[in-house]
C-alpha cells in the first residue's frame, strides 16, 4: 500500500503550488533564502538566485503557480481519474528533463539555478509519488474486476463438476412406459 493515495498526494501538491504562488506575492526571498535552501544550493554547486521583492515578474510567476493549481484542483474535485493517468506520467517525464537540465547546463544560467532546481525537484518528487500511488491503486482495481470473474468462471465450473457426478440415466419414452406396465402388474 502507498503511503499516500493519489488524491492526497494530489491535494499535496496543489497545496505546495499555492504556497509558492503565496510567496511570489508576498515575499519570495522568504523561500530563496530559507537555510535548507541554501544548504542544497551550496552541496549541488548552483548558482544562488536573489530576487528582488518588488520584480514585476513575481506577479506573472505567482498568477502561472495559481493556474498551475486549479489546473489539478478543478479535474481532482470532479473525480476526474483518466487526466491523471495521462497526465502525471507526462509531467514525469519533463520535469525529470528539466532537473537534468537544471542540474547539468551550467551554461545557462536561466536554468541553472537554484530556484529551477528546487521547484523541479520537488515536482518530480511529488509527481513519483502520485504516479506510484496512482499505479497501484489501478492493480488494486484490475485485481477487484478480475476477482468477480475468476470467481464466476470458478463458480461456473463447480456446477459443472456437480452435474457430471449426479448423472441420471437417460431413459427412453418405451422404457418408462414398460416400467409403468410392470408397477401395474
Amino acid at each position: 500500500m502507498a503511503a499516500l493515495s493519489s488524491v492526497n498526494g494530489l491535494f499535496l501538491r496543489v497545496a505546495f503550488l499555492l504556497t509558492i504562488s503565496f510567496f511570489c506575492f508576498k515575499n519570495v526571498n522568504s523561500i530563496l533564502e530559507n537555510s535548507y535552501v541554501v544548504i542544497l544550493t551550496h552541496s549541488m554547486n548552483l548558482p544562488m538566485l536573489a530576487m528582488s521583492p518588488y520584480s514585476g515578474q513575481l506577479g506573472i510567476f505567482g498568477v502561472l503557480f495559481l493556474m498551475l493549481a486549479f489546473s489539478d484542483l478543478l479535474p481532482l474535485l470532479e473525480s476526474n481519474h483518466k487526466y491523471f493517468h495521462s497526465i502525471v506520467p507526462a509531467r514525469l517525464t519533463v520535469y525529470f528533463i528539466l532537473t537534468s537540465l537544471s542540474y547539468l547546463w551550467t551554461s545557462n544560467l536561466y536554468l541553472h539555478n537554484n530556484a529551477v532546481f528546487l521547484f523541479c525537484f520537488n515536482e518530480v518528487w511529488l509527481n513519483f509519488v502520485i504516479y506510484g500511488s496512482i499505479r497501484e491503486e489501478r492493480n488494486e482495481e484490475f485485481k477487484r474486476s478480475n476477482q468477480f470473474a475468476n470467481n464466476a468462471e470458478n463458480f461456473q465450473e463447480d456446477l459443472e463438476d456437480e452435474e457430471a457426478e449426479e448423472e441420471v440415466p437417460l431413459t427412453t419414452v418405451q422404457e418408462i412406459e414398460q416400467l409403468q406396465d410392470d408397477n401395474e402388474q
